[in-house]
């Protein structure tokens, strides 16, 4: 028993080295190039043969598949952004709202600051606008709803994560001014 085991395990290997042999010497791309862009792409097996008898690798859940599955938000998720983002930067520019829209986003990503959406807006003394009253005077637009959609795909700035209206907040590394908001960075 011992030695058929043996070998079945010399089989193998020299199956292992066989595909590894099967990679063309050419200019085509090596095999960590292989297995780097079908990982990009989507999430499958990838073989190492590349002859006639190599199989073609069908994903496993394509990207699109995945996003379907999992959505980054919810629609209370996104409502709560753009309510919050209405209190905060109903006047400014549409810059300046999709950075306030970055904040929450960024903080939800960030190990420093609470992981949900929810936690991050009504986290004590962070969004002035909802706990001094202004976002219930504040209604959830369509228009906003866009923008956090818009800036889940795409943000325009990854670092902000603090901002103040009148001046940088002593908390922070100081980024850059739009319009009545100074935005920060955490380092």
């Amino acid at each position: 028993m011992i030695l058929f085991i043996l070998f079945i395990g010399v089989v193998v290997s020299s199956l292992s080295i066989m595909a590894l042999d099967n990679v063309p010497d050419d200019n085509s791309a090596s095999q960590t190039d292989i297995l780097v862009q079908a990982s990009k792409e989507d999430i499958s097996v990838v073989p190492l043969s590349t002859g006639p008898e190599a199989i073609a690798a069908e994903p496993i859940i394509t990207e699109s598949e995945l996003e379907e599955e999992l959505p980054l938000l919810t629609d209370e998720e996104i409502d709560l952004i753009a309510l919050c983002t209405m209190a905060e930067a109903e006047g400014e520019c549409e810059e300046g709202k999709r950075l306030v829209i970055d904040t929450i986003l960024n903080r939800v990503d960030s190990p420093y600051f609470p992981d949900t959406v929810h936690d991050v807006i009504y986290q004590p003394y962070q969004f002035s606008a909802m706990w001094n009253g202004r976002v219930d005077r504040c209604e959830v637009r369509e228009d906003i709803c866009q923008l956090v959609r818009e800036e889940m795909e795409s943000r325009i700035n990854y670092e902000v994560v603090f901002f103040m209206a009148g001046g940088y907040s002593k908390y922070g590394v100081p980024l850059f001014q739009v319009e009545h908001h100074y935005f920060s960075k955490y380092e």
